[in-house]
Parts: C-alpha cells; structure tokens; sequence
C-alpha cells in the first residue's frame, strides 16, 4: 500500500525540526557549558533554552523513529510514553538546577566582603564626611518563620568602641522588630587590644516581606537591619570582619546547630542599604549630610526543605489525575459496552466535577501555606489539572452528543487518551520554565 502523500510530507517536516532543534542544542549548549553563573547565582546562563532545545531534539527524535503521523495504535503510543518521559526528565531537570542554585542576589543593598569594600563604599556615599565607625557582630542561634511574612531570630549582638566613644553611641536598635524586644546584658569586658568590648543577647520578631512565587523550592532572604543609638549622626556600625574568619559566602555567624524548622540557612553577609528619610528623629538638624547615612544589614539566606511538601503534593497530584485518565477508558460510544460500563454524559460531568472541586480546595491550602498574593509554583500544578479536567469534562459532553468529530471516533475515543499524560505533563514542564526562568 502507498505511503499517502502527507504522511510523507509530516515526515520531511519532522526531520527539518529535528535538525533546527539539534542545531538550537549545540548553540544553547555553547552559551550554558561555555558562559559564567548569573550576577547573584551559582547557575549558569542560559540553562533554560539549553533544557527545552534538548526537550524538542528528544521530541523530534521519538517521532522521527515511532512515525505516530502514521496513526497506528502502537506507533502513538509509544510516541505519547515517550513525550511523557521527555516532559518528565524535563522537570526533574529544573528541579534539580534550581535547588542547587546558591542564590545571593537577594542581598538587601551593597554587599561587603571586607574592611576595604566597607571603606570604598563610605568613600562613594559620604565622601569627605569624618565618620566614628563602631565595630559591630552577629551570632544568630535561631531562625524560625512563625508565619508567612513572620519570623523569629535570636542570638548575640557585640560592639568594640575605642577611646572617647560616649554611653550614648553604645548600644543597637532593630528597627523592623515591631513588637518590641529586650536586649540583655551579656557581657562588658576589656579585649586583649584595650579596646571596651560590649555584647547583648536578643530575642525578637521580624516581619518582612518573602515572596514565595517559587514554592516549595523557593529560598528566603531574612535580613536584621541594625541602627546606632545615635543614628542621623556621624556614628556608624560596621561589620566587625576582625572577629570572623575571612567572610565568604557560608554559614559564617550562624550557630552550627542553629534551629531552623524546615529550611536550612546557606549563607550569610553584611550589607549597607540607603534610605532616604524626610527627619532626623531630632539627633541632628536636617542641613547635616547624615539624614540618608547607609544602614548596616546582616543578610541569612535560607533554602526550604522541599522534598517533603513537594513529594506530596506529587502524590495527590498523580492520584487525582490517574482517576481522570481512567474515565476516559469509560468514555464511549460503543452501545455494547455502556451496559458494562454504565457511561452517560451526565455521570461523566458529576465526577469531573467532583474532582475539580478536590482540586480547588488544594489549591486554597497552598495558598494559605504561602501567604503570597500572587501564583505559587505549586498552584501551576492546579491550573494544569483545570486544563485537563475541563478537557475530561469536554469530552464527556462531545462522546455523549451527536457532534461528529473524526478525532473521537478513532478507536472509540482513544486519541483524548493518548493524550492526556503528555498534555498534562507537557503543561507541567511549560509552568515550570514560566516559574523558575523569568
């Protein structure tokens, strides 16, 4: 029998695909392999269309050897296995890059590694100023998020002061701990280089703003903003690097054993971040060159631990979408096996309905989780079981009608079923590079 005429034109037409996308490897691959991390980030550039160029070549490579536009049974089933794969190797991927990407780009303001980037960046904001620079460190025991934009942090604060630095110039404020807090004496000392040495314990609670778009493989920037007693002044903190080791980007300040509830902390650094502010809190008149003086950060990112809500939700997820699949083998026009199968239309729309609503209330309890106005990554996952459901749903009304459509009548509905996995996968893999690479 003659291969039809676009059979042979679907095949021509794949093989140009799949030599524009082998090209779109090597080109992104290039970029990715041969480029440099992104500012803020241990991941390389480029990974995202390097991902989906090798999606497309395994794509294209598939139909290239099971020829589906044959539309032969196994032929598109083998295809649709395979794009299941392909989508699903395709998230793990991601999945995989963006949790071992070391993220600090979340740093508030400039970022200081030393004594000299601490005097470089005075040099630019307050050029020709005299400033009393007053050493300060951190030592944080404990992090723990009491709530979505809430969190819970202690530890110890000292200060080195030098000669002539009054009563009034020691000490530190918090300024974002809205609730208060009490700072307790915990020593008052002399250092071996004669200099007074002064240190507090604290215990207090931050709310600031996270952004949990990325959830669960999202991570968290938790920053104590520090003010001198004297602020608007020509007192200013510094980090005290003379007590740490040479600062990188580690656990450095952190208490090894520091309690962290379901995340864990990755990194640490100091900051200086300028604010403008319209008085002075009467410390200093307003003709003074202090009013937008740089404050002192101390920067803690944190990565979740994502393996167990996101394995269950997983699980859910395969659940409810496995009881859909399993309709459409329900679905049918063949009279002889509605007695078997007990199919109606109306049945049909009652259980997607059903399972829509199970889907909603999930949704709603991630939402809740988070705490973010705007879309979760994990509620992507929902919008995809919408677009499949809503397809079951469509389905059922088209089996049960009169409507002629030469798709469904292929083997009695089984194109739709063909298609479910690499549908909902393929939606997937889309929501994950939407999340994870803009």
């Amino acid at each position: 029998m003659p291969t039809p005429g676009w059979v042979r034109k679907a095949g021509r037409l794949n093989l140009l695909f799949l030599g524009v996308s082998v090209t779109a490897v090597v080109l992104c691959g290039l970029r990715f392999f041969g480029g440099d991390a992104r500012p803020g980030h241990t991941l390389r550039e480029g990974w995202a269309p390097f991902v989906v160029a090798c999606a497309l070549v395994a794509l294209f490579g598939a139909a290239a050897v099971f020829k589906p536009y044959r539309m032969t049974l196994h032929r598109c089933a083998w295809m649709a296995a395979v794009a299941s794969l392909v989508f699903l190797t395709g998230i793990a991927t991601v999945w995989q890059l963006v949790s071992g990407d070391r993220v600090t780009d979340t740093i508030v303001g400039t970022p200081v590694m030393n004594d000299r980037d601490v005097s470089a960046h005075f040099g630019k904001t307050l050029p020709g100023v005299q400033l009393r620079k007053i050493p300060t460190g951190l030592f944080i025991q404990g992090a723990k998020f009491t709530g979505p934009q809430e969190v819970e942090v202690s530890g110890y604060v000292w200060q080195r002061y030098g000669k002539g630095v009054p009563e009034s110039s020691m000490g530190v404020v918090f300024p974002e701990a809205p609730d208060g807090y009490e700072l307790t004496d915990a020593y008052d000392t002399t250092n071996t280089e004669g200099q007074r040495l002064k240190g507090w314990h604290f215990n207090l609670t931050l709310r600031q703003k996270f952004t949990y778009r990325q959830y669960p493989l999202d991570k968290q920037n938790i920053w104590l903003r520090l003010w001198s007693r004297a602020n608007f002044t020509n007192d200013v903190l510094v980090p005290d690097f003379a007590s740490y080791p040479p600062w990188q980007y580690g656990r450095i300040g952190l208490d090894q054993d520091t309690l962290t509830s379901g995340w864990n902390p990755y990194f640490t650094g100091w900051s200086f971040g300028q604010h403008d502010y319209t008085m002075t809190q009467g410390l200093t008149d307003w003709n003074k060159p202090f009013k937008s003086a740089p404050e002192l950060y101390f920067n803690m990112g944190m990565e979740r631990e994502w393996a167990g809500p996101l394995t269950g939700r997983l699980i859910q997820s395969f659940f409810i979408s496995a009881v859909m699949f399993l309709t459409l083998f329900v679905n049918t026009r063949d009279d002889s096996k509605n007695p078997r199968y007990g199919f109606s239309t109306w049945t049909a729309i009652s259980f997607a309905v059903t399972v829509l609503l199970v889907v909603v209330v999930d949704q709603q309890q991630i939402r809740e989780i988070a705490g973010d106005t705007s879309l979760t990554y994990l509620e992507y996952f929902a919008i995809a079981q919408y677009v499949v459901i809503t397809g079951v749903f469509v389905n059922a009304i088209l089996i049960g009608s009169d409507t002629k459509v030469r798709a469904l009548e292929w083997r009695d509905n089984m194109l739709p079923t063909l298609l479910y996995w690499p549908v909902l996968l393929g939606l997937f893999f889309a929501f994950t590079l939407l999340v994870f690479a803009t």
